[in-house]
Formats: C-alpha cells, sequence, structure tokens
C-alpha cells in the first residue's frame, strides 16, 4: 500500500504474526502485517507477507530486507505478540541479522489504562469498547485484519479518547525504539536450512475451548500476568501448546517478565479456575476431568489439583455399595435418601451422571423438589403402617381406618407398561440394578 502523503512520518508499526510453535529454537514464521502510524494516530502504510502458504514459497530472507524498511526504528506494538516478533528475531538471526533490542508495547497492557473497565481484554473486546473495526472477528480474522485492528486501537490511545491521560509507556517507546537502528544487512552467513515442521494435531481441549478459557484468564490475571496466561488460552485453544511442547513455556516466561516460580504460580491459579467454572456448571463429568487433567499435566500442576476441589465443593459422595461382607448397600450411615438412591433416581428420569465422582448441586436440587420427604428406593418392598378398611381392601397408598395394619405397594414410577408377570408380589416394585449403578473408582482415568 502506497504512503499517505497527508499523514507524518511513522512512528509506531502494527505488528501481527502467525507462527507455527511456541518453541523458540523450532517455530517458524508463517504469515506476518505490518501497519505504519505516524504519532497523532494517522495510517502512513501497510504490507504483509505469506511465507509459507500450502503451494507456494516466499523465503522470509527475501523479504528480510523489506522487513527492515518497515520495523528499523519503529515501535513495534501488538495486541499480545511477544512470542512472534521473539520468533521474528530467531528467523532472521538464523539468516545472519543480528537485531538490536526490539522497542514494543503491547495493547492488552495499555488496555488496562486506556480500557480500566474490560472482563475481557482479547482483540476483539479492546474493539468493541473502544469503537474500532475489527474485520473477521476473532475467530476469522487476518494478520492484516489484526494488524490494522492494532493500528486502530493505537490510534484511539494516542488521541487520548475520552479525555484518558496518556500512557507514558506510549511516549517513551518511540525514544527507545530510535535509539537502536537495524542493520543494513546481515552481518554473517546463514545458518544450514531449517525444515518446516508437519501439521499440528488435534490439541488437548474440546469442552473447556473457547469462553471457558478467556473467562479464567479474566478471573486470575493482572496487568502483570495477563500476556502470558494469554498467551496459554490461545496456544490450548488452537493445539500449539501440548503436553509435548510445553517445556516452550519456560523459553517463553522471560518476555513477560516472569519468575519460573511466578509463572507456575499463575498457571496453577489459572488452573484452578478453570477447575471451579467446570464444578459450577456441572461440567466435571469423566471426559471433562480427563481434560482438566491433561491441561495440569501440560501446566506443570499435579493433578491432585482438578480432584480436590470436586470433591471439597460438591456436596454428595458416591458411597461404597459393597460392603466388608460383601452384601451390596449404602455405607455412609443415613437413614434418609441416599446418594445411591439419588442417583438411581437421576438415572431413572435422564439425569446424565455417568462419570461424576459426587452428585452435582443441581441433581440434588431437582431430586429434593421431587420429593417432600427422602424416599428410600432401595427396598424391594416399601411397608407403611395403617390401619385396614372394615370394607374391601384397596390396592393403592390413600388414608384407611381399621384396627389390622396391612402393608401397601407403592406404585410403579415406570411409566412404560409392563408385560404380565407371575403370582410374585416382588414383582410389583421396582428392582435397581446396582452392579449397573456401581460409581466407577476414584482417581486417575487411563489416558
Amino acid at each position: 500500500m502506497a504512503r499517505d502523503e497527508r499523514v507524518g512520518k511513522p512512528a509506531y508499526a502494527a505488528v501481527s504474526t502467525r507462527v507455527t510453535g511456541i518453541q523458540l529454537a523450532g517455530a517458524r514464521l508463517r504469515e506476518i502485517a505490518v501497519v505504519r502510524i505516524d504519532e497523532r494516530g494517522g495510517v502512513v502504510d501497510e504490507w504483509s507477507a505469506v511465507l509459507h502458504p500450502d503451494g507456494a514459497w516466499i523465503a522470509l530472507a527475501d523479504v528480510a530486507s523489506t522487513l527492515r524498511e518497515r520495523l528499523s526504528q519503529m515501535a513495534i506494538v501488538t495486541h499480545n505478540g511477544r512470542l512472534g516478533i521473539e520468533v521474528l528475531r530467531a528467523e532472521l538471526s538464523h539468516l545472519g541479522w543480528e537485531l538490536p533490542t526490539l522497542a514494543q508495547l503491547t495493547i492488552s497492557d495499555a488496555s488496562y489504562h486506556y480500557l480500566p473497565g474490560l472482563v475481557h481484554r482479547r482483540l476483539s473486546d479492546c474493539c468493541t469498547a473502544a469503537g474500532v473495526p475489527f474485520e473477521g472477528g476473532q475467530l476469522s480474522s487476518s494478520p492484516l485484519g489484526e494488524a490494522r485492528a492494532v493500528a486502530g486501537l493505537l490510534a484511539r490511545f494516542v488521541e487520548s479518547a475520552n479525555g484518558v491521560p496518556d500512557l507514558p509507556e506510549l511516549l517513551q517507546v518511540t525514544l527507545r525504539a530510535w535509539v537502536y537502528p537495524w542493520p543494513a544487512g546481515p552481518s554473517r552467513t546463514p545458518d544450514a536450512p531449517r525444515p518446516w515442521p508437519g501439521r499440528r494435531g488435534p490439541g488437548i481441549l474440546t469442552t473447556l475451548a473457547g469462553q471457558p478459557l478467556a473467562d479464567a484468564v479474566s478471573a486470575v490475571a493482572d496487568v502483570r500476568t495477563h500476556g502470558y496466561l494469554t498467551l496459554i488460552a490461545e496456544t490450548l485453544h488452537d493445539g500449539r501448546l501440548t503436553p509435548e511442547t510445553a517445556a516452550g513455556l519456560a523459553e517463553v516466561e522471560p518476555l513477560y517478565r516472569l519468575t519460573p516460580e511466578a509463572a507456575a504460580t499463575i498457571r496453577g491459579q489459572f488452573l484452578d479456575a478453570l477447575v471451579h467454572q467446570a464444578i459450577e456448571a456441572d461440567r466435571y463429568h469423566l471426559e471433562a476431568r480427563q481434560e482438566l487433567w491433561r491441561v495440569a499435566d501440560t501446566l506443570g500442576c499435579p493433578r491432585d489439583a482438578v480432584i480436590e476441589p470436586i470433591v471439597e465443593a460438591t456436596p454428595v459422595e458416591f458411597p461404597k455399595l459393597v460392603d466388608d461382607s460383601g452384601s451390596k448397600k449404602p455405607t455412609d450411615g443415613r437413614r434418609k435418601a441416599t446418594p445411591a438412591q439419588m442417583r438411581a433416581w437421576a438415572i431413572a428420569n435422564g439425569f446424565d451422571v455417568e462419570g461424576y465422582i459426587r452428585l452435582p448441586w443441581s441433581i440434588v436440587r431437582a431430586f429434593e423438589e421431587a420429593h417432600a420427604e427422602p424416599v428410600d428406593r432401595t427396598m424391594r418392598l416399601t411397608v407403611r403402617e395403617e390401619p385396614a378398611p372394615e370394607a374391601a381392601p384397596r390396592h393403592d397408598s390413600r388414608g384407611a381406618t381399621g384396627p389390622e395394619l396391612r402393608p401397601i405397594l407403592m406404585p410403579d414410577p415406570r411409566p412404560a407398561t409392563r408385560p404380565a408377570r407371575g403370582p410374585d408380589a416382588e414383582d410389583d416394585v421396582p428392582q435397581l440394578d446396582f452392579d449397573r449403578l456401581e460409581t466407577p473408582p476414584i482417581g486417575n482415568p487411563v489416558i
């Protein structure tokens, strides 16, 4: 795009990148877009390149000089792209370029000053709050669309929209950039060519992808840790961060000025937020727990960090249905409705309890609302002491008078019509198949 002569000299470069992984030694730069703006926020020019598209090839060496023209002595501004800029530095270093310190600023950090009331600070959230167009949105945007959105947000910040005072870092970053120009060209022989990594496999997330990750970030992050957690959420979501690539997290911690101890602490808080979200949403069935365990493995957290909050936060345990003698019975010592009975009722009424360690609150509340008093459904025959009437005996549970006491069968709760049965009275009572309802053992599943 040609430079607009009506604007001033470029001072900022809004940059967006696509990289193949999080391990700096092996990650490759796939796409890059640059939109330059002047000190007043006017767009000067824009440029983009796809370095390794399917069916084509554009070598980074072919555009290295162009990158120098676009980025030398520019304050580099990304949304949360410190990793992408570092991969760019590593790629150019592999080609023999010795780059100086790159003066950077992220919109994610600056939003705490200019947009302090935001809950989520994704690029789309910041654009919506500031009234900046965002082409394609969060899910289908291109690097050029993201760079334009970053440039639009930067222009709003430079203009001090809504009367917010200038962020000192926004002005200082241009001075730091001017002090360190890029070299005119490579200073040494390029290293041997590196192969491009193959296609990534599927990520480790299904139920936790998308909004739950953003909610967990907003629950525990601050201006110091937001960028790091956002990177973790993004790479978990797109499959770049897995237990196999988790070693790369140690390489990106210095980019966000975090010590290993501080990074481990914030990762633990992030996992804890995900677990508590799952508890509140009754989303901790077996598949969801396995997913949380995979996240714990990836983040270097113990698996007990997943199971202990679930055990502590939910109200009713699944009891053992076999005691030491081998006979099947509830063993929690309760006289009223037992967890096993609640679970049997839930299954009979269509609730999904497969794989839960404890009964969710929603099922307990539904059971209590359906029964004014706890109902013992583990008995084969429910007997209620009532006086028998002098008239012919009735086969229902309505009140009766008389000196005799008789057992009354409870009505069958199943709506389906049953086939004809034999004379055995006990056949009229619903049976619970405890072997089918046996709780899976608590512990780590085979993944």
